[in-house]
């Protein structure tokens, strides 16, 4: 029998799983503790199994419990959705969009594109959250992100998103300025193997291309003695030491202050960069917005 579950119960199994207690979710969707205590048990009751389980760190989703609210967060996204859609009927300037975005799109294309749509649609909310891909991939499948924006992945496992090829995007080997390996000549790839890096994690697209660079050429790429995605982190230990790293290009053109590109025999492949929603999903006016505006701020980089 297919369990029949409210849109008051989904809330609440939502915010269980966010606050980890009863009484706080109960605030968190207005109303009494008894009344979430009732449609706790009525929808446990309904899908036959435990949903939350108390400990001490507070209510824990059982497996049940997480299904549900990996499903929960679709369908409450999916609501918000055609709620802003009918606000930007009446208004034509509501909404709110959360984008997730990676290192090579946070250059220049996402930037302008938030702009153009705040001059657009004055009332819009935009949230940006910054991360890897698996991070963000998930946070897209679960209804957390509207869309994310960055290097376009090789993964096979990606049947339910629906990707756009924004621009393409080449990588480079960045060291500051006056770092010793500026010589005005190419640097070969076997000098570079000792060097101190700083490189994006290993399940990145842009590791991926980095080690395949050196392994097509019969060398084992170099170790990391640090692993990182944050541009301010990066850029600073990059500035203050001979660390070397791989950037996109695009950031380099960006913001070179005190870094530079370092020329390197042979160079790394081109990549992809574009954006990701959920397939078959319902996007609001206001991630359509945003989605046209990414598309006119790549055209006018490229």
């Amino acid at each position: 029998m297919t369990p029949h579950l409210s849109l008051r119960q989904l809330q609440l199994a939502v915010a269980i799983a966010e606050r980890g207690s009863v009484l706080k979710a109960a605030e968190a969707i207005n109303v009494a503790q008894p009344t979430a205590s009732k449609l706790l048990r009525d929808m446990e009751a309904e899908v036959r199994q435990p949903l939350f389980l108390r400990s001490n760190r507070g209510m824990i989703a059982t497996e049940a419990g997480r299904e549900l609210i990996r499903h929960g967060k679709v369908v409450l996204s999916q609501l918000d959705y055609a709620a802003q859609a009918l606000n930007d009927l009446a208004t034509g300037t509501g909404g709110r969009v959360a984008i997730g975005t990676l290192l090579t799109a946070s250059a220049s294309v996402l930037p302008k594109a938030l702009a153009q749509v705040r001059r657009e649609r004055r009332n819009v909310i935009l949230k940006v959250v910054e991360g890897t891909f698996d991070h963000l991939s998930a946070l897209l499948r679960s209804g957390d992100l509207d869309l994310v924006v960055g290097r376009l992945s090789r993964s096979t496992d990606l049947a339910d998103m629906a990707e756009e090829l924004l621009f393409s995007d080449t990588a480079c080997i960045v060291a500051r300025q006056e770092h010793p390996l500026f010589s005005g000549q190419p640097v070969q790839l076997d000098r570079l193997v000792s060097e101190d890096w700083i490189l994006p994690p290993y399940e990145t697209n842009l590791r991926y291309d980095f080690e395949l660079l050196f392994r097509q050429r019969g060398l084992q790429p170099p170790v990391p003695k640090i692993e990182s995605v944050s541009f301010l982190t990066n850029r600073w230990l990059q500035l203050n030491t001979d660390m070397l790293s791989v950037w996109p290009r695009s950031v380099i053109d960006s913001d070179s202050s005190g870094l530079a590109p370092l020329a390197t025999e042979p160079t790394l492949e081109t990549g992809q960069v574009g954006v990701y929603t959920r397939r078959n999903a319902l996007l609001s006016p206001a991630a359509e917005a945003m989605i046209e505006a990414l598309r006119t701020a790549s055209c006018e980089d490229g």
